[in-house]
């Protein structure tokens, strides 16, 4: 058990890596022919599982200073593809693996047992695939080629296998319109399709992304680029300079289409004092005031603005609380029962959460193996009265295994 104890933070530090851009960059290099060059990859777990489809898929990696070199176009080296807990990595890889007519077995772990698997079932069956989950969960079955034709998508749950979808389909035997009636986390989407332009892939679509059209028997171009800075993980960097100090992130791309850049309104609307300096992004200690934001479309941003909203004065309301049920934990509960724990006030209301600012004393926080509870448990101690005390926080590693050294830097600790 580890113990965060309460205090200012000061200093700068670089954004840790994407893991939902290099997943993606990942399965693109994965169907490119020639070599791709991929620079500031990371080390997080789920960019690890997906490094090893993607050689299960037949890439050849090499490993470089800082990032790999992708070959992409190989024969499969097996038919077993683990995903690790990765859900982007096990929903999105059904469908590049669906490319191929001898078929893939898609497993996960963790809390991908549970977590729902049954969306890529019937688009999949559309377009000419064989698929078969368990009940609705993984391991999943397919075994292609994918065709084309036309399809519906549910994006109500996620988006992950609608991306997936657009990262293959471009290599299918023929054109494909999709229908998504209902989509959900559209920016993440939005990154997607600027992947596959990095690439040199064409796909057309609609401005509300409710329609898609893919012309099949394309070929990838090889890339040399960089892995964009996380968004996800600098929120909580963000959130600890606003509430604590002063920070500076280096490493974020202005324009990203992530979703989680997002926390700048978010921060704007509770009054922090968040500004550019050239390229890099401050946020320093002010007086915050109660905010209502829709984190519909950006579910990763609860656990960093619910810690926000404990330290601004009033209450303030997070919309979408319903998107959280079915992450690494039930993660709108435990943001209620552990900030609880340590003197919050906090409640789900419909679909929004509650948060009624106010000191907070401190004290243990279960993580509930979530990466993202453990960061917010983490950033709540530093205004907290006794620090807080945390067993299992190396579920970290999913996204940004250096947050604790991280922080340990602005605490001007080892």
């Amino acid at each position: 058990m580890i113990h965060i104890a309460p205090g200012p933070v000061r200093g700068r530090l670089r954004a840790p890596a994407s893991k939902s851009h290099l997943q993606r960059v990942l399965l693109a290099a994965a169907l490119t022919p020639g070599q791709s060059r991929l620079r500031d990859i990371g080390a997080s777990a789920d960019g690890e599982a997906c490094l090893g489809v993607i050689q299960a898929l037949g890439a050849r990696v090499e490993r470089l200073e800082g990032g790999v070199r992708v070959t992409g176009g190989g024969p499969a080296r097996g038919r077993t593809l683990d995903c690790g807990e990765s859900g982007f990595c096990l929903r999105a890889a059904s469908a590049v693996a669906a490319l191929d007519a001898e078929g893939f077995t898609l497993r996960g772990h963790g809390s991908l047992a549970t977590r729902p698997m049954d969306m890529v079932l019937e688009p999949l069956r559309q377009l000419g695939v064989s698929c078969v989950t368990q009940g609705g969960l993984q391991p999943i079955q397919v075994r292609g080629p994918l065709r084309g034709g036309r399809a519906e998508v549910d994006g109500r749950q996620s988006s992950q296998f609608l991306s997936g979808l657009l990262l293959a389909l471009p290599r299918a035997l023929g054109d494909t319109e999709l229908s998504v009636p209902a989509l959900r986390s559209g920016p993440y989407v939005r990154m997607t399709l600027a992947v596959l332009e990095a690439f040199g892939a064409r796909v057309e679509a609609a401005d509300d992304l409710s329609h898609f059209r893919i012309p099949g028997h394309q070929t990838y171009r090889p890339v040399d680029l960089s892995v964009e800075g996380d968004w996800s993980g600098a929120a909580f960097l963000l959130v600890a300079g606003a509430i604590a100090g002063d920070v500076v992130v280096e490493g974020l791309a202005r324009e990203s289409a992530q979703a989680d850049r997002a926390v700048l309104e978010a921060l704007a609307a509770a009054g922090a004092d968040v500004a550019w300096e050239g390229q890099d992004l401050r946020a320093r200690r002010s007086e915050l005031r109660a905010f209502q934001f829709d984190a519909t479309d950006c579910p990763d941003l609860f656990p960093p603005l619910a810690v926000l909203a404990c330290h601004a004065r009033g209450t303030s309301r997070i919309l979408g609380a319903g998107r959280l049920r079915q992450k690494e934990s039930d993660r709108a509960a435990a943001l209620v029962s552990e900030l609880t724990a340590l003197g919050g006030t906090l409640a789900v209301v419909g679909d929004a959460l509650e948060i009624t600012g106010g000191p907070l004393a401190g004290g243990v926080v279960d993580p509930h193996n979530d990466h993202r509870m453990a960061m917010a448990g983490a950033v709540a101690s530093l205004l907290s009265r006794d620090g807080v005390r945390m067993a299992g926080e190396g579920c970290v590693a999913k996204s940004y295994p250096e947050f604790f050294q991280a922080l340990a830097s602005l605490r001007g600790t080892p």
